[in-house]
């Protein structure tokens, strides 16, 4: 009895459809540069003359398959850019001296993804400090969101928006 073998040209779209989910889901996990997480303006009211100090916690340096990611050194890197791009502060500080007038510190909570309309939400948590006396200033969980283009563009226009409304309220403060 002789098996006839199945056309391997009928399976072709199927094929095809399973390298596009892959290639999609791959494109999604790489991290977020910093680049792109660097607003493109900024409402700022005060420009701050004491120099600050920037820490970032809680992002990830590595994720599964399909996940956006952001990693502390990327938000730390478009952060530190940002404030120098929006004057919010004369100078910061990173050198390990401690001579900063204020510390910033910003942990990235959660980073939450919807499959469907491929919106990306960021939860990240800012906290600015007295240098010389640790006392805190100002605290407030900032969150954002975008649905721009792919997981990792949607990823970066969340931190984008993150950056720029945290920068905004540290603006508004009298320091």
């Amino acid at each position: 009895m002789k098996l006839d073998r199945p056309s391997l040209g009928r399976y072709a779209p199927l094929v095809l459809f399973l390298y596009a989910a892959v290639g999609s889901l791959l494109g999604c996990s790489a991290p977020a540069t910093f680049e792109h997480m660097i607003p493109t303006s900024f409402e700022t009211v005060n420009k701050h003359l004491q120099t600050v100090r920037v820490t970032v916690t809680g992002g990830q340096e590595s994720v599964p398959v399909g996940r956006p990611q952001i990693t502390d050194a990327a938000f730390a890197q478009a952060l530190i850019a940002s404030i120098a791009k929006s004057r919010t502060f004369s100078n910061v500080i990173e050198d390990q001296s401690p001579t900063e007038d204020y510390r910033l510190t910003v942990t990235l909570f959660t980073l939450d993804k919807r499959v469907f309309g491929q919106a990306v939400t960021l939860e990240a948590g800012w906290t600015l400090r007295r240098g010389a006396t640790d006392a805190i200033v100002w605290r407030e969980a900032i969150v954002s969101q975008s649905a721009e283009g792919n997981f990792q563009k949607a990823t970066e226009a969340a931190a984008r928006n993150n950056i720029a409304e945290g920068l905004a309220k540290i603006s508004k403060l009298n320091l």
